[in-house]
Protein backbone atom coordinates (compact mmCIF):
# COMPACT_ATOMS: atom_id res chain seq x y z
CA UNK A 1 0.00 0.00 0.00
CA UNK A 2 2.72 2.71 0.74
CA UNK A 3 4.61 1.51 -2.38
CA UNK A 4 1.37 2.09 -4.21
CA UNK A 5 0.71 5.63 -2.76
CA UNK A 6 3.70 6.60 -3.68
CA UNK A 7 3.50 5.70 -6.69
CA UNK A 8 0.32 7.52 -7.46
CA UNK A 9 1.89 10.63 -5.79
CA UNK A 10 4.67 10.38 -7.75
CA UNK A 11 2.92 10.87 -11.16
CA UNK A 12 3.98 14.27 -12.97
CA UNK A 13 1.66 17.08 -12.77
CA UNK A 14 1.40 19.56 -15.51
CA UNK A 15 2.66 22.63 -14.16
CA UNK A 16 0.60 25.61 -13.50
CA UNK A 17 1.76 28.90 -14.95
CA UNK A 18 3.28 31.70 -12.89
CA UNK A 19 1.37 34.96 -12.61
CA UNK A 20 1.39 37.84 -10.55
CA UNK A 21 -2.36 37.19 -9.02
CA UNK A 22 -3.10 34.42 -6.50
CA UNK A 23 -4.84 31.59 -7.23
CA UNK A 24 -8.35 31.95 -6.94
CA UNK A 25 -10.29 29.65 -4.00
CA UNK A 26 -12.31 26.60 -5.50
CA UNK A 27 -13.65 23.25 -4.54
CA UNK A 28 -11.66 20.09 -5.46
CA UNK A 29 -13.85 17.86 -6.69
CA UNK A 30 -16.68 16.51 -4.99
CA UNK A 31 -16.06 18.03 -1.95
CA UNK A 32 -18.53 20.56 -0.66
CA UNK A 33 -15.10 22.75 1.10
CA UNK A 34 -13.59 25.42 -0.83
CA UNK A 35 -9.38 24.79 -0.96
CA UNK A 36 -8.56 27.59 1.68
CA UNK A 37 -10.32 25.46 4.63
CA UNK A 38 -8.26 22.36 3.81
CA UNK A 39 -5.75 23.61 3.24
CA UNK A 40 -5.98 25.29 7.09
CA UNK A 41 -7.40 22.09 8.08
CA UNK A 42 -4.06 19.87 7.02
CA UNK A 43 -1.72 22.88 8.58
CA UNK A 44 -3.40 22.61 11.61
CA UNK A 45 -2.94 19.11 12.37
CA UNK A 46 -0.16 17.12 13.48
CA UNK A 47 -1.29 13.88 11.43
CA UNK A 48 -1.74 15.22 8.14
CA UNK A 49 1.81 15.76 7.97
CA UNK A 50 3.66 12.93 7.42
CA UNK A 51 6.61 15.06 7.79
CA UNK A 52 6.33 15.59 11.61
CA UNK A 53 8.29 12.59 13.19
CA UNK A 54 6.75 11.55 16.56
CA UNK A 55 9.50 9.14 16.97
CA UNK A 56 12.44 8.28 15.49
CA UNK A 57 13.19 4.79 13.48
CA UNK A 58 16.70 5.17 14.75
CA UNK A 59 16.00 3.22 18.22
CA UNK A 60 12.81 1.65 17.23
CA UNK A 61 11.85 -0.60 15.02
CA UNK A 62 7.86 0.37 15.54
CA UNK A 63 7.13 3.38 16.42
CA UNK A 64 3.88 3.71 16.81
CA UNK A 65 0.11 1.94 16.38
CA UNK A 66 -2.61 2.74 14.05
CA UNK A 67 -6.05 0.82 15.16
CA UNK A 68 -9.62 0.39 13.44
CA UNK A 69 -12.64 -0.30 16.01
CA UNK A 70 -16.31 -0.58 15.94
CA UNK A 71 -18.42 1.70 17.51
CA UNK A 72 -18.73 -0.59 20.68
CA UNK A 73 -15.10 0.24 20.94
CA UNK A 74 -13.80 -3.30 20.43
CA UNK A 75 -10.62 -3.53 18.51
CA UNK A 76 -10.99 -4.73 14.58
CA UNK A 77 -7.64 -4.78 13.20
CA UNK A 78 -4.35 -3.15 14.18
CA UNK A 79 -1.45 -2.31 12.46
CA UNK A 80 2.08 -1.59 13.43
CA UNK A 81 3.65 2.04 12.66
CA UNK A 82 6.89 1.56 11.37
CA UNK A 83 7.79 5.28 9.69
CA UNK A 84 8.47 8.42 12.13
CA UNK A 85 5.20 10.37 11.06
CA UNK A 86 1.66 9.11 10.61
CA UNK A 87 1.75 8.59 7.09
CA UNK A 88 -1.58 8.29 5.08
CA UNK A 89 -1.24 4.60 3.56
CA UNK A 90 -1.71 2.96 7.11
CA UNK A 91 -5.19 4.33 7.27
CA UNK A 92 -5.74 3.09 3.66
CA UNK A 93 -4.95 -0.43 4.43
CA UNK A 94 -6.73 -0.37 7.25
CA UNK A 95 -10.22 0.47 5.62
CA UNK A 96 -9.09 -1.89 2.81
CA UNK A 97 -8.66 -4.89 5.07
CA UNK A 98 -12.20 -3.79 6.33
CA UNK A 99 -14.20 -3.92 3.34
CA UNK A 100 -12.80 -7.08 2.19
CA UNK A 101 -14.28 -8.61 4.88
CA UNK A 102 -17.40 -7.30 4.19
CA UNK A 103 -20.44 -7.99 2.25
CA UNK A 104 -20.72 -5.95 -0.91
CA UNK A 105 -23.81 -4.26 0.34
CA UNK A 106 -22.59 -2.53 3.05
CA UNK A 107 -21.41 1.18 3.85
CA UNK A 108 -18.91 2.37 6.37
CA UNK A 109 -18.65 5.61 8.68
CA UNK A 110 -15.27 6.55 9.28
CA UNK A 111 -14.39 8.76 12.36
CA UNK A 112 -10.70 9.92 11.62
CA UNK A 113 -8.78 12.73 13.64
CA UNK A 114 -7.95 14.08 9.87
CA UNK A 115 -11.16 12.90 8.21
CA UNK A 116 -11.61 15.83 5.79
CA UNK A 117 -8.19 15.61 4.76
CA UNK A 118 -8.29 12.02 3.90
CA UNK A 119 -11.37 11.89 1.84
CA UNK A 120 -9.89 14.62 0.09
CA UNK A 121 -6.62 12.48 -0.88
CA UNK A 122 -9.59 9.74 -1.85
CA UNK A 123 -11.02 11.91 -4.10
CA UNK A 124 -7.66 13.65 -5.48
CA UNK A 125 -5.87 10.43 -6.41
CA UNK A 126 -8.39 7.85 -6.46
CA UNK A 127 -7.57 6.13 -2.91
CA UNK A 128 -9.99 3.04 -2.20
CA UNK A 129 -11.81 4.06 -5.34
CA UNK A 130 -13.37 0.91 -5.48
CA UNK A 131 -15.75 1.77 -2.19
CA UNK A 132 -15.63 5.42 -2.15
CA UNK A 133 -19.29 5.18 -2.86
CA UNK A 134 -19.85 2.74 0.25
CA UNK A 135 -17.70 4.99 2.50
CA UNK A 136 -19.03 8.51 4.86
CA UNK A 137 -16.27 10.20 6.72
CA UNK A 138 -16.29 12.23 9.60
CA UNK A 139 -13.92 13.75 12.23
CA UNK A 140 -13.90 12.17 16.17
CA UNK A 141 -16.18 14.59 18.16
CA UNK A 142 -13.11 15.58 20.43
CA UNK A 143 -10.77 16.49 17.46
CA UNK A 144 -13.36 18.44 15.47
CA UNK A 145 -13.16 21.43 17.34
CA UNK A 146 -9.64 22.34 15.76
CA UNK A 147 -10.89 22.16 12.56
CA UNK A 148 -11.94 25.05 11.01
CA UNK A 149 -15.45 26.11 11.13
CA UNK A 150 -16.47 25.31 7.92
CA UNK A 151 -14.91 21.79 8.05
CA UNK A 152 -16.88 20.96 11.59
CA UNK A 153 -20.12 22.43 9.59
CA UNK A 154 -19.73 19.61 7.11
CA UNK A 155 -17.77 16.24 9.01
CA UNK A 156 -18.95 16.89 12.91
CA UNK A 157 -20.38 13.41 13.37
CA UNK A 158 -23.89 15.24 14.91
CA UNK A 159 -24.12 17.43 11.94
CA UNK A 160 -23.06 14.58 9.67
CA UNK A 161 -25.97 11.75 8.53
CA UNK A 162 -25.31 8.57 9.79
CA UNK A 163 -23.28 8.61 12.83
CA UNK A 164 -26.09 8.92 15.37
CA UNK A 165 -24.44 9.44 18.93
CA UNK A 166 -20.88 7.59 18.02
CA UNK A 167 -17.89 10.20 19.02
CA UNK A 168 -15.15 8.23 17.11
CA UNK A 169 -13.19 8.51 19.99
CA UNK A 170 -12.67 4.36 20.81
CA UNK A 171 -9.52 4.61 19.97
CA UNK A 172 -7.95 7.28 22.65
CA UNK A 173 -10.08 4.45 25.37
CA UNK A 174 -7.95 2.07 23.97
CA UNK A 175 -4.75 3.90 23.97
CA UNK A 176 -5.59 4.72 27.47
CA UNK A 177 -6.63 1.35 28.63
CA UNK A 178 -3.02 0.17 27.45
CA UNK A 179 -1.03 3.41 28.55
CA UNK A 180 0.86 1.29 31.28
CA UNK A 181 2.84 -0.73 29.29
CA UNK A 182 4.32 1.55 27.55
CA UNK A 183 7.18 1.55 29.89
CA UNK A 184 7.94 -2.14 29.46
CA UNK A 185 7.32 -2.46 25.63
CA UNK A 186 10.06 0.41 24.90
CA UNK A 187 12.72 -2.26 26.37
CA UNK A 188 11.36 -5.73 25.93
CA UNK A 189 12.47 -7.88 22.39
CA UNK A 190 10.70 -7.74 19.05
CA UNK A 191 8.95 -11.03 19.93
CA UNK A 192 7.28 -9.72 23.42
CA UNK A 193 6.55 -7.03 22.19
CA UNK A 194 3.88 -8.23 19.60
CA UNK A 195 2.90 -10.65 22.15
CA UNK A 196 2.44 -8.32 24.40
CA UNK A 197 0.00 -6.19 22.28
CA UNK A 198 -2.07 -9.37 21.11
CA UNK A 199 -2.55 -10.08 24.63
CA UNK A 200 -3.73 -6.39 26.07
CA UNK A 201 -5.63 -6.74 22.78
CA UNK A 202 -7.36 -9.24 23.32
CA UNK A 203 -8.17 -8.76 27.41
CA UNK A 204 -9.98 -5.10 26.27
CA UNK A 205 -11.66 -7.08 24.11
CA UNK A 206 -13.00 -9.67 26.72
CA UNK A 207 -13.24 -6.69 29.00
CA UNK A 208 -15.59 -4.69 26.69
CA UNK A 209 -17.68 -7.67 26.10
CA UNK A 210 -18.94 -7.95 29.39
CA UNK A 211 -19.34 -4.78 29.89
CA UNK A 212 -21.12 -4.55 26.76
CA UNK A 213 -24.97 -4.41 28.24
CA UNK A 214 -24.22 -2.14 30.57
CA UNK A 215 -22.81 0.19 27.59
CA UNK A 216 -25.92 -0.49 26.01
CA UNK A 217 -27.90 0.39 28.41
CA UNK A 218 -25.66 3.56 29.41
CA UNK A 219 -26.21 4.62 25.29
CA UNK A 220 -29.47 4.29 24.89
CA UNK A 221 -30.91 6.11 28.09
CA UNK A 222 -28.28 8.72 26.61
CA UNK A 223 -30.05 8.49 23.12
CA UNK A 224 -33.55 8.73 25.29
CA UNK A 225 -32.55 11.98 26.96
CA UNK A 226 -31.22 13.31 23.55
CA UNK A 227 -34.52 12.49 21.64
CA UNK A 228 -36.41 14.48 24.07
CA UNK A 229 -34.43 17.37 23.42
CA UNK A 230 -34.69 17.32 19.64
CA UNK A 231 -38.88 16.66 20.34
CA UNK A 232 -38.57 19.98 22.12
CA UNK A 233 -36.28 21.56 19.25
CA UNK A 234 -38.73 20.64 17.05
CA UNK A 235 -40.96 22.36 18.82
CA UNK A 236 -39.40 25.51 18.52
CA UNK A 237 -38.67 25.57 15.05
CA UNK A 238 -41.82 24.55 14.32
CA UNK A 239 -43.17 27.64 16.63
CA UNK A 240 -40.63 30.30 15.44
CA UNK A 241 -41.30 29.37 11.84
CA UNK A 242 -44.94 29.20 11.82
CA UNK A 243 -46.59 32.30 9.49
CA UNK A 244 -47.55 35.66 11.78
CA UNK A 245 -50.97 36.35 12.53
CA UNK A 246 -53.31 38.35 10.40
CA UNK A 247 -52.99 42.37 11.18
CA UNK A 248 -56.19 44.69 10.97
CA UNK A 249 -56.06 47.63 10.02
CA UNK A 250 -57.84 48.85 12.98
CA UNK A 251 -55.53 47.31 15.07
CA UNK A 252 -53.06 50.07 16.09
CA UNK A 253 -56.31 52.37 16.72
CA UNK A 254 -57.62 49.48 18.96
CA UNK A 255 -53.89 49.26 20.79
CA UNK A 256 -54.24 52.77 21.52
CA UNK A 257 -57.60 53.00 22.79
CA UNK A 258 -57.28 50.34 24.82
CA UNK A 259 -53.73 52.22 26.53
CA UNK A 260 -55.62 55.28 26.65
CA UNK A 261 -58.72 53.64 28.79
CA UNK A 262 -55.94 51.94 30.94
CA UNK A 263 -54.37 55.41 31.54
CA UNK A 264 -57.66 56.88 32.60
CA UNK A 265 -58.67 53.77 35.07
CA UNK A 266 -55.14 54.44 36.67
CA UNK A 267 -55.91 58.23 37.34
CA UNK A 268 -59.47 56.97 38.27
CA UNK A 269 -57.60 54.95 41.11
CA UNK A 270 -55.23 57.17 41.87
CA UNK A 271 -58.01 59.89 42.52
CA UNK A 272 -60.25 57.51 44.73
CA UNK A 273 -56.95 56.33 46.77
CA UNK A 274 -56.38 59.91 47.64
CA UNK A 275 -60.06 60.85 48.49
CA UNK A 276 -59.49 57.27 51.22
CA UNK A 277 -56.17 58.81 52.85
CA UNK A 278 -57.73 62.02 53.55
CA UNK A 279 -60.97 60.27 54.85
CA UNK A 280 -58.77 58.32 56.94
CA UNK A 281 -56.67 61.45 58.18
CA UNK A 282 -60.26 63.00 59.43
CA UNK A 283 -61.26 60.58 61.19
CA UNK A 284 -58.07 60.08 63.01
CA UNK A 285 -58.89 64.04 64.39
CA UNK A 286 -62.19 63.17 65.94
CA UNK A 287 -62.57 62.28 69.56
CA UNK A 288 -63.17 58.60 70.35
CA UNK A 289 -66.91 58.30 71.87
CA UNK A 290 -65.45 56.41 75.16
CA UNK A 291 -62.07 58.35 75.36
CA UNK A 292 -63.38 60.94 78.80
CA UNK A 293 -63.15 64.71 78.29
CA UNK A 294 -60.25 66.47 79.40
CA UNK A 295 -60.18 67.94 83.02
Amino acid sequence: MEKYIDFIRSKKVPPRKRTNTEEPDHLEGSLHMPKSVLDGCEAGFTAADSRRKKASTQFFDDTALMALLCRHDIVLFIANMRSAGEKQHYVMVLVETLFQHLPLPYCVGLLYDIGCQTERSCVKWGFLDHYITRLTFGISIFHAFGHQWVCQIIYHPRKRTGFGLSDGEGCERFWHSISKRIAYLHVCSYHQHIYTLDRQVDHAQRETLENLGAWLLRRLRHALTKQKVAEKWKDQVKTQTKPLPCQSQNAGKDAVKELLQMCETQDGLKKRECEYDALIEDEAEWPHPLQSPPT
